[in-house]
């Protein structure tokens, strides 16, 4: 009787040290997600379908998605149009993820996904970059994709608008603003 209960305290308290070690961790995994600025908050489906319309993709649009969380919209846009998407993520668990999914729906030859900070990704090729960023990111963003997109192509947001720098077409209620980068005339 007497070993039976320190077998079950002893028992117990690994119990207890496990479930702390582990809830540690997780809060870990997630806080370091929000301290390096990638939070992760999927776009509504049909938020999402909204930004498809507004943007219109087809097969020879590359597209890229910055801060692809899970790759939905990667995913999504490569499904339908054979767009040719890159998701750019800096947590390694949703890249690792990502790339499963990409392989399991067998997009391989149209999606993929890279673990880079969204902010060191060359987006030269790019015809329509895909954001939902927080407002201080979005400032930053916007003088990278001003110099290296090429004029004509999109920037499609979801939830925040770029400061001082007017949508060519946006829908308030749902939170989707549509730039287009400007020719770089003198």
């Amino acid at each position: 009787m007497i070993g039976t209960v320190l077998t079950l305290g002893t028992d117990v308290k690994i119990i207890v040290l496990s479930g702390l070690i582990i809830g540690t961790i997780i809060i870990g995994y997630l806080l370091s997600s929000f301290l390096a600025g990638a939070g992760y908050e999927p776009v509504p489906r049909k938020r999402l379908e909204l930004m498809i319309e507004f943007s219109r993709p087809d097969e020879k649009t590359r597209v890229f998605d910055l801060g692809s969380g899970f790759g939905k919209i990667i995913i999504a846009i490569s499904q339908r149009f054979h767009s040719r998407c890159t998701g750019v993520e800096i947590d390694p668990l949703k890249v690792w993820w990502t790339r499963g999914a990409i392989r399991r729906k067998k997009l391989d030859k149209y999606a993929d996904v890279v673990r880079a900070n969204l902010l060191d990704v060359d987006l030269s090729s790019a015809d329509i970059v895909y954001v939902f960023l927080w407002t201080g990111i979005m400032q930053k963003l916007r003088e990278k994709v001003l110099v290296q997109m090429k004029p004509g192509s999109l920037v499609v947001s979801y939830f925040h608008e770029f400061d001082g720098w007017e949508p060519e077409r946006k829908d308030a209620s749902a939170k989707v603003y549509i730039y287009r980068i400007p020719s770089r005339t003198a």
